[in-house]
This record gives structure tokens, sequence and C-alpha cells, in this order.
């Protein structure tokens, strides 16, 4: 089982000779248990003793189960960087078996649980494939504010060439270009007026060409969700302005024109709202729009996905270490999830419950 032998591969911080169970069999217990629903330490005991013969196939249990305190110690002491390796060469494993990727998205998410009257809560940066469903690598961050900080260490860890790099506004930096160019990657950055020079210009550049069919990327509508909306794409080459020349290979600036109104409103009130991207994609790509709308998906299909079916907001462990881990294990899980049962139409929630029933199926989902 491959899972196992890259868990094996862990370096067991605690005492030599005062073990009782491997390190191997307490990670790949709450592994497992994670995958068939278990929530708090106490969860893994209860699900380790239920399935005691079924793991003990895998894992060595000959010293008894381990209880609900040694879970929680053992993740207490162990460094979740080494879950979060573990996370990444797992998923570069299934994307080199699987489909190319092409657009990494990064965005950041709060653990909610984890705050506490004199600490705030932590915060992960994660780097998500679009096309496989995966979480390629993660970084964990005290704050909000550090984003900026665990951006650069999360892309140096990722392989970029010929990938796009979409972020929202706080990755619009000049070192970020600098750094997702030199990995031989592409990007597409939310663009905002916290660069307000080089945003007055690019606002004026656009006014100058205005919107017209030469630079039209996309026009279409969308009648969903109660709504009915416009979304126009334009793209621009701005390489000639003065300001461009500070960011690594930009060309083009993107403009995006949402207009929408409620079906149900009896007004029927419209909003316009603009918004604007950096990119150094040629501003007659017809990728463009795709990128952008596309990046939401970490959102959609990560973020949402991690509260709503696997709590991740209502976990309430304090130690920031065990924390840590624990949402990391939540993510490998996740991505076993989505790789190895592609039954369409079946959810998140039907595969999880799956996996507590049936041990054949969970034993697929590892394998």
């Amino acid at each position: 089982m491959r899972i196992l032998e890259m868990i094996e591969d862990i370096s067991d911080p605690r005492m030599e000779g005062k073990v009782r169970h491997k390190l191997s069999t307490i990670i790949f217990v709450a592994l497992c248990g994670v995958l068939c629903g278990c929530e708090s330490w106490n969860d893994m005991r209860d699900y380790c003793k239920a399935k005691k013969n079924w793991l003990s196939q895998y894992v060595s249990l000959a010293n008894g189960i381990p209880s609900g305190y040694t879970f929680r110690r053992v993740f207490t002491l162990l460094n979740p960087d080494s879950v979060e390796y573990l996370l990444r060469t797992h998923a570069a494993e299934i994307v080199n078996k699987g489909k190319a990727s092409e657009q990494i998205a990064i965005d950041g998410k709060a653990l909610r649980g984890s705050k506490r009257l004199d600490i705030q809560c932590l915060h992960s940066v994660s780097a998500w494939c679009h096309e496989n469903g995966l979480i390629l690598a993660e970084r964990q961050t005290e704050s909000k504010s550090n984003e900026i900080t665990a951006i650069p260490l999360l892309l140096e860890s990722l392989d970029l060439k010929g990938n796009t790099v979409t972020i929202d506004a706080v990755g619009c930096q000049k070192s970020i270009t600098k750094l997702i160019t030199r990995k031989k990657g592409n990007y597409v950055l939310g663009f905002k007026s916290n660069h307000p020079k080089f945003y007055e210009a690019v606002k004026e550049h656009i006014k100058q060409y205005s919107e017209s069919a030469q630079n039209r990327l996309y026009d279409a509508f969308d009648d969903s969700h109660g709504k009915s909306v416009r979304r126009r794409y334009f793209g621009y080459n701005i390489s000639s302005l003065p300001e461009a020349k500070k960011w690594s290979e930009v060309q083009t600036v993107v403009a995006v024109e949402t207009i929408s109104s409620k079906n149900n409103d009896p007004s029927r009130k419209v909003s316009a709202e603009w918004r604007y991207y950096l990119s150094n994609h040629q501003c007659t790509d017809k990728r463009l729009p795709h990128y952008i709308r596309n990046h939401w998906s970490i959102e959609n299909r990560l973020h949402w996905v991690l509260d709503v079916h696997l709590k991740e907001d209502d976990d309430q462990k304090a130690e920031r270490k065990s924390a840590r881990s624990f949402s990391l294990l939540k993510r490998i899980a996740l991505n076993i999830v989505r790789t190895k049962d592609t039954t369409p139409k079946k959810s998140l929630r039907r595969k999880l419950k799956h996996s507590a029933w049936d041990d054949d199926y969970l034993l697929s989902m590892l394998s």
C-alpha cells in the first residue's frame, strides 16, 4: 500500500524506548478514521477498537488500542510539516499518473475552530489543481496578513512549468510575478488599488481604448441560482506602460464587467461591477476568462467541502500543531476520495459513509 509506505518514512518525534505504538500505526489509523468520519481523538480510539481486525492486517496493534490521549499526544508532538510533505508527495504521484495540470489556484482559508481568547485562528494557504480537483500543497500561517509571506514559500515547493497560477489581489506582488516566471509558469492575478499609481495608469489606458469587438474575449449570459448575470471580458495590452516594466513579463490587463439582477426582485434592480486582472498571457488569449472563472473552484470544491462535509470550522482542537496536522489529514483524505471514486453524482458525503461501512471499499481508496 503506497500511502502506508509514505507514512512509514515520517520520523517519530517521541523518545525511543517509551513508545508502545508505532508512529505509522497512529497516523494510518488517523487517516482511515478521517476517511470514515472521525472528528475527534476519542472517535479514532473507538474506530480503532471497532475495526481492530481489519486494521491489524496493515499495522501493528500488538500493544492494544491507542487511547484518545495517545492520538492527541502524538499529534501534539508531530511536526505538521511532515504531514504536509505527505500531502504534497501523495498529490504529486496522483498528478503524474492522471490528467496533466494546467491551472494552479492559490487561496487562503481560516481554521476558525482554532481561535481562542488570547490567540487568533490559524490560516492556511492552499495550492489547488483545477483539472484534477486536488490540493497540491499547503502552508500554514498564524494570521491572514502572513499570507503574503506564505505564498512565495508555497510556490517554491511546486512545479509551475507550463501552469498558469491564479491568485486574488493579496498575491498581486512584483516579487510573486518574478518567482512564477522564473519557474517557467504563467500568472493571472487579481489587481486592485493597493498599487495606486499602476492601477490608475491601467484604468486610464482602458478608458483610452474603451470596449470593442477587437478586445472582447468573452460575452455571455448566465441565468442560474436565482440571478441573471452578464459577464464581459476585455483584454488590453499594457506592456508599453512605464509602470508595467517593473512587473515580470506582464503583458495584459483583463477587465471584467459583471452585470446582474435578482430574478425574484420586483424592482429588477441592476448592479454592475468592474474587476481587473494582470497577466503575462497575450491579451488575445481566449483562455483568460476561463482561468478567472475556474479560480473560484478552490472556494466551491475545496473550502466549502472542508467546512460542510468535513466539519473543519467546527473543529475545536486548541493545540496548534495537532490542529494543523488534523486539517492536513482531512486534505489528504479529500484527495483520496476525489481521485479513487469518480462515480458520477456520488456525493462526498456518500463516499465517506461508504468508507465507514465497507472495508473493501476503504481498501480500494487506500490502494
